[in-house]
């Protein structure tokens, strides 16, 4: 049974957010594609990760990398990146506040992530983000702060927040263009549908189990389309 290895953040982790709390999904995208391909993933993946971090476990894991008996690695990354310290933002939302990677760090080190993989001798796969819901998201990250500072500095426009997510998520594309490497688009099935949201968790970022679902048959539809065999 081939091994494939994946690092990234709470998205590819298969995190779901119900009642309030963060959880694995049972069917999470790990565990339909594992039963999908007939393959073993070893997920790096990590509640919060940023490219940064991403960078510090990837760079632990060489080794299983390297004796990994698959060719791909998967890479996530971008959601938390364009976040903000929204707790300092309520605070003093004068004052000029910056993501948490900012667009050059968060391609410079994504850059150099793809090509350690390449040296590597394994094909580097790219996932995009899922869109997100700016309403259920600013009624989710404002929870006991000043909502209506957060609102001034985004100009009192909750769009705001898709615009910025969607920035990162087109510097992903830009990324595999650069890089010659394939990106799987899991960004359009979420848009096709008529209300994506549906597909969202309640605090307007996380796939809930059907959006879950979405994700890993974008997966499945990308293998088919390119022929991909893992045995």
């Amino acid at each position: 049974m081939k091994t494939i290895t994946a690092f990234g953040d709470s998205v590819l982790k298969g995190v779901v957010y119900e009642d309030e709390h963060y959880k694995v999904a049972d069917s999470s995208i790990q565990k339909i594609c594992e039963e999908s391909f007939g393959i073993t993933i070893e997920n790096k993946a990590r509640f919060g990760s940023t490219i940064t971090k991403g960078e510090s476990i990837f760079e632990r894991n060489l080794d299983l990398i390297r004796e990994s008996s698959g060719q791909y690695v998967v890479l996530e990354f971008g959601g938390n990146d364009c976040d903000f310290n929204w707790k300092e933002i309520s605070e003093d939302p004068d004052r000029v506040h910056l993501p948490m990677s900012t667009i050059e760090n968060f391609t410079v080190t994504y850059s150099a992530i793809i090509s350690e993989i390449k040296k590597l001798g394994k094909t580097p796969v790219l996932l995009s983000l899922p869109p997100i819901d700016s309403a259920r998201y600013f009624k989710h990250i404002s929870k006991g702060l000043n909502g209506e500072n957060i609102m001034k500095w985004m100009r009192n426009d909750k769009q705001y927040i898709t615009n910025w997510h969607e920035r990162y998520n087109i510097e992903i594309f830009k990324l595999a263009i650069a890089n010659e490497v394939p990106v799987i688009d899991i960004t359009s099935v979420f848009l096709e549908k008529k209300d994506y949201a549906r597909y969202l968790c309640a605090d307007g970022i996380h796939p809930n189990v059907k959006g879950q679902k979405l994700i890993a048959d974008a997966i499945a539809a990308h293998v088919r389309k390119k022929k991909i065999s893992f045995t």
